[in-house]
């Protein structure tokens, strides 16, 4: 799908609806993401990026429990990039092939490559500077209590 991405119904609200356009009233509403690392994250460092970044996102109220495999899949490359800049760092830049010819080191084409697919869900995500700009984030609300209602 070629250019720019919709806007949420909720920023369109709050800046005034300034294009005049209709607005989606009936835009799916989700509940919040659990921040409990999911099982399906084995490896360490992709565990250790979820306890980092995954609180703050669902404390925004920036990820719902749809969004949920998206932030696994930035949580494994994450993990997938670090271990291959490792791996790329242990050999100079360009490498000799077994017949003596030189080529790039494949391990930091492939570590380019996973960072690339990294920035990718991070941008789906809005955790890059420029799609933070794009995101209007709504902390999640506390749960209002039984006497709260009763009082208010």
């Amino acid at each position: 799908m070629k250019g720019r991405k919709p806007v949420p119904t909720a920023l369109k609200l709050l800046r005034g609806n300034p294009g005049c356009r209709r607005l989606n009233m009936a835009e799916p509403q989700h509940p919040v993401l659990p921040p409990d690392c999911p099982d399906v994250l084995t490896d360490p460092l992709a565990r250790q990026e979820w306890d980092r970044i995954a609180p703050l996102l669902i404390r925004q109220g920036h990820v719902t429990v749809v969004d949920r495999a998206t932030l696994i899949g930035y949580c494994h490359k994450y993990a997938q990039w670090q271990a291959l800049e490792v791996d790329a760092a242990k050999h100079a830049f360009v490498v000799k092939t077994p017949g003596g010819h030189p080529i790039p080191n494949p391990a930091l084409r492939l570590a380019n490559q996973t960072f690339n697919l990294l920035l990718k869900a991070a941008a789906e995500l809005g955790i890059t500077p420029s799609a933070r700009s794009r995101v209007a984030a709504q902390p999640v609300a506390p749960p209002v209590s039984k006497w709260q209602n009763e009082l208010g």
